[in-house]
């Protein structure tokens, strides 16, 4: 890195660093603590705009590794020099790398993807907190959300936002998580922020939705999605959605959901098949049987192909974060 004479942008200098190796640029970037952006996100009052939910993205990911900070502001120097740094995970250390720092993101790769992916989950993100929730639900006292393969439990927080957004003092969120080691840190970080439970433990296992069989659910998050390359069954879609509607049934029949629909391809008969609410996503019984591959997703009431997903918040990131970012779909 060449050295560079510092940059006012605010309050805060950033010296060292030019202005192209910024994940995104410094005048669309506030150094605030995450959870004020949290709180602002949550005022009915403040416009949802694209930047403030980039932020809060990339605030995210960098708490997350670091496992604090939550309520410190985020230097935009640390972050994209985390982002950097994952854009190369894969490959071998440069001379000035942290060599333990590299190794924790090699580790927890698969879960920090959807995170470092900051396009497509913003876009997810924009999507919850916007999303209408049925006026029988309005009329209730809580909000009961859930997420499904909740890693490390983003769309928990925008459910908290959503929440909040539209009213709701009493909230309650769960988020299950099969892996072990991811769920585990989660469930510290969120248990410390008081803003959900995290169930370790299968989806398709009925007994991890205990908790829930009392309730009426307002939102449902199931990031549970394969690559379009692969099968639905390779991340349990589909068994998952089974196991959620035969055992929460009534519960969730008025719930909001994300993602709201999938198209997906059968190779067996050549055709897309719509896979939504009303089907409890296993589409008609002729296609239960076979392989079925994701092809795009319905959000904010459109239809996108998966790979587009995010696509218009693109340019908000910078020339390299663009291509070497890693995605995670």
């Amino acid at each position: 890195m060449q050295e560079q004479s510092a940059m006012k942008v605010g309050k805060v200098y950033h010296p060292f660093i030019s202005l192209d190796e910024m994940v995104i640029d410094p005048s669309n970037y506030d150094d605030r603590p995450l959870m004020s952006d949290v709180d602002m996100l949550s005022d009915p009052n403040v416009e949802i705009t694209d930047v403030l939910i980039i932020n809060m993205v990339l605030k995210f990911f960098y708490c997350y590794v670091h496992k604090e900070g939550f309520y410190k502001p985020v230097d935009l120097v640390e972050v994209s020099r985390l982002c950097e740094m994952f854009s190369r995970h894969r490959s071998l250390n440069e001379p000035d790398d942290d060599i333990e720092l590299m190794n924790y993101l090699r580790q927890w790769s698969f879960s920090l993807r959807m995170l470092a992916d900051v396009t497509k989950t913003s876009h997810i993100i924009r999507s919850i907190i916007t999303q209408n929730i049925s006026p029988k639900l309005m009329e209730q006292d809580e909000y009961v959300g859930l997420d499904i393969g909740t890693g490390t439990g983003i769309l928990l927080l925008a459910q908290h936002i959503h929440a909040r957004r539209n009213g709701f003092e009493n909230i309650i969120l769960y988020g299950i998580e099969y892996d072990k080691m991811v769920g585990l840190q989660s469930y510290k970080i969120f248990k410390e922020l008081g803003i959900a439970e995290i169930i370790l433990g299968d989806a398709r296992d009925s007994r991890n939705y205990a908790p829930l069989e009392d309730k009426t659910l307002t939102f449902v998050s199931n990031e549970t999605v394969a690559a379009m390359h692969q099968p639905l069954r390779r991340e349990h879609f589909v068994c998952i959605c089974n196991t959620l509607f035969r055992t929460l049934g009534r519960n969730i029949k008025d719930a909001a959901f994300f993602p709201e629909g999938l198209i997906a391809f059968c190779k067996d008969l050549n055709v897309s098949v719509l896979l939504a609410k009303n089907t409890a996503f296993q589409g008609p019984k002729e296609y239960h049987d076979m392989n079925l591959f994701p092809q795009g997703i319905i959000i904010e009431g459109n239809i996108v192909p998966l790979h587009k997903l995010g696509e218009e918040l693109l340019p908000y990131l910078s020339e390299w974060a663009q291509v070497r970012l890693p995605r995670r779909w």
